[in-house]
């Protein structure tokens, strides 16, 4: 074995003798191999970017959404003539778009400082079918309506719940998400969705739809959702109920092996509202009646159904 070693090592040694002697002959060949590893690093960078990864809240494609784009470096989706102003038209462009960046999975910063996620990844096909540039910038949850209203930007995508009674000088966009709930069993308990005792945290919409659907003697009331996770999960209620988003992302977690969502999400607007949607100032109507072609097109092409099922067990559409 030594021998072999040593005769390998002659051989090596021989070999780059041999190749400085004729360095000015293989300089050239020896630039090309490094240009080629240098460019095999960035593709490599950009496919590992696109590859499907599995984070806590669940799997999704990671695919390094842009900051910034051009609206003619994509292909426009089919008919966006036929619903949305002309290149050209009165809105702004670049449309600047704010969200918090704090809410996996539909808008996060990853480790790269890239703004990633569902909503994220809405924004920017609601940009497409505009066929205008937009530019998403990040502010912190409390500064995002009254930045608006500042004029700071024109539009906020933050997961924003369609409120009953709108603020003031803020308008609303057609829901792009619905929201609701989903309950979730013990994975060897019996199959029925709701059975048993039902655990669900106090004072929540979740809640308020258990009392009007639920013998009141079934349901157990928790101070809050960690407590709702650790009842179902130690055995002490049999089903529980909650935001079908945050439940989700908690059975993606370790603690949550024990368990699985029972049934589909109950979307119900009396209890949990019409959904999520685009917040511009008041007096921006033509953006408005924009924003609202682009979602009712994105969700007639299917593309609210493609994006959802990219983050999520099921469709928010």
């Amino acid at each position: 074995m030594a021998a072999a070693v040593r005769r390998l090592a002659e051989l090596i040694a021989r070999r780059a003798l041999t190749w400085g002697a004729n360095w000015p002959r293989n300089a050239g060949r020896a630039w090309g191999v490094l240009f080629v590893f240098f460019v095999g690093g960035i593709l490599s960078d950009r496919l590992n970017g696109m590859a499907l990864v599995d984070l806590p809240f669940g799997p999704h494609m990671a695919d390094g959404v842009p900051v910034m784009f051009e609206p003619d470096s994509i292909e426009p989706f089919p008919h966006v003539g036929a619903h949305t102003p002309a290149p050209g038209a009165t809105l702004p462009s670049p449309l600047v778009i704010a969200t918090d960046g704090t809410f996996p999975p539909f808008n996060f910063v990853d480790e790269t400082g890239a703004l990633r996620g569902l909503e994220v990844d809405f924004v920017y096909q609601t940009c497409a079918a505009l066929r205008i540039a937009c530019t998403l910038v990040t502010r912190e949850w409390d500064a995002l309506l009254p930045g608006l209203l500042d004029g700071d930007y024109d539009v906020v995508a933050a997961s924003l719940r369609i409120p009953d009674t709108l603020p003031q000088g803020i308008a609303f966009s057609a829901p792009y998400f619905k929201t609701g709930a989903a309950f979730a069993k013990r994975a060897d308990a019996p199959p029925q969705v709701g059975a048993g005792v039902v655990g669900v945290e106090a004072g929540t919409r979740m809640a308020a739809y258990l009392k009007a659907h639920t013998d009141p003697e079934r349901i157990r009331i928790f101070a809050g959702p960690t407590s709702v996770y650790q009842a179902l999960a130690g055995g002490d209620v049999d089903t529980i109920l909650d935001d079908a988003v945050r439940l989700n992302r908690w059975l993606h977690d370790p603690s949550a092996a024990c368990c699985i969502m029972a049934g589909e999400p109950v979307f119900d607007a009396t209890y949990f509202g019409t959904g999520v949607g685009f917040a511009v100032r008041a007096d921006d109507a033509t953006l408005l009646a924009s924003l609202n072609a682009a979602i009712k097109m994105l969700r007639a092409d299917g593309k609210i159904a493609e994006l959802s099922d990219r983050y999520l067990p099921f469709a928010l559409n």
